[in-house]
């Protein structure tokens, strides 16, 4: 009810204004979409993308590229808008309310966490993101209200096992390691063009062989000086040096080199001493050695237990949130316009 009349009251508000004003000047408010009965406006959804946009205008050049950033953050910012008015919806047919003091204890916690008081926060605040003192109380506010619903929603059914938690840890042992920076070497043995099949099956007998060697305890690099055939590397025992996954941010962002995709793919299951398997690529065979990596931070499956619970709570939650959103979604009128 109170979503219908706040849109009969828009639109009284926009007759008043053809009523009074000349056509050529009336600035009539763009509606992006309708929740059910609740419009979203384009100067909200200006507002709410605009920390976002500011990130954009730092680290894009203007131009096409940056207009196309743009333009995919107000979409992002719109997906996320109407799942928080569905939320909202939800929560005013639920009885659910964020009283003031919920949201100032809030503010407190984020203050204490930071090391900063409620006043330094909220300048923090403007001068990173942009928001003003009353735009950031409405986010927490919001993300307070979605998490007593998400709460409602999974109340007694959240079941985390031992071996549940150990999977998180596995895991996140994997997804770090993608992160984290390595030491390689490599023994390089060439074959040239037009090599008979006998010369082929030489080299790749010497191949295997060295990582035989290599793996009953010889000195890698003594190996790599007295047959590697790559000069580069072969003088220095074929150390590659510090080298970071592909998809690493120290990698995209130029920081440091990474290997070629087969190089790669051959090194990062190794633990620091380990040797590959023969690689064969076009003009030869390599044997890559893992000859260290950055420590985790995870010194132990005890100590990072604690954190691996709460990524299972996480990850239960986002996906109740989306089953639940995607449910209100069905329920609801939805009609997008950007």
């Amino acid at each position: 009810m109170r979503s219908r009349q706040r849109l009969v009251a828009l639109g009284l508000v926009l007759a008043a204004a053809l009523a009074q004003q000349p056509a050529e000047a009336i600035v009539v408010e763009r509606i992006v979409a309708v929740v059910g009965d609740d419009p979203i406006l384009l100067s909200d959804l200006r507002a709410r993308a605009k920390p976002s946009l500011l990130q954009v205008q730092q680290r894009v050049r203007p131009g096409a590229e940056q207009a196309a950033a743009e333009s995919q953050v107000f979409k992002d910012t719109l997906e996320v808008m109407i799942d928080q008015r569905l939320e909202a919806q939800a929560a005013e047919r639920a009885g659910i309310t964020v009283t003031p003091d919920e949201v100032e204890n809030a503010f407190r916690n984020i203050a204490n966490a930071q090391g900063l008081t409620t006043a330094e926060m909220f300048r923090e605040a403007k001068a990173r993101l942009g928001l003003t003192e009353q735009e950031y109380r409405d986010e927490i506010r919001r993300q307070i209200l979605e998490g007593k619903m998400l709460q409602l929603r999974v109340k007694g059914r959240v079941r985390i096992t031992e071996d549940d938690v150990k999977a998180m840890y596995e895991r996140t042992l994997r997804e770090e390691r993608k992160r984290r920076d390595y030491r390689a070497a490599w023994i390089v043995l060439q074959i040239m063009p037009g090599s008979s099949p006998e010369a082929i099956a030489e080299r790749k007998k010497l191949a295997a062989e060295l990582v035989t060697r290599a793996r009953a305890g010889e000195d890698f690099a003594a190996l790599a000086r007295a047959y590697s055939d790559e000069a580069n590397t072969r003088d220095a025992g074929g150390d590659l040096g510090i080298r970071a996954p592909a998809g690493s941010p120290q990698a995209q962002q130029g920081q440091r080199p990474a290997l070629a995709p087969d190089f790669e793919n051959a090194v990062m299951p190794l633990d620091p001493g380990q040797v590959s398997d023969v690689i064969q690529v076009e003009k030869g065979l390599v044997i890559m050695k893992l000859v260290s990596r950055q420590p985790s931070r995870y010194t132990t499956y005890e100590a990072a237990k604690g954190e691996m619970v709460q990524r299972l709570q996480t990850e239960i939650l986002e996906k109740a949130k989306r089953k639940w959103l995607d449910e209100l979604k069905k329920r609801t009128h939805l009609d997008v316009r950007l």
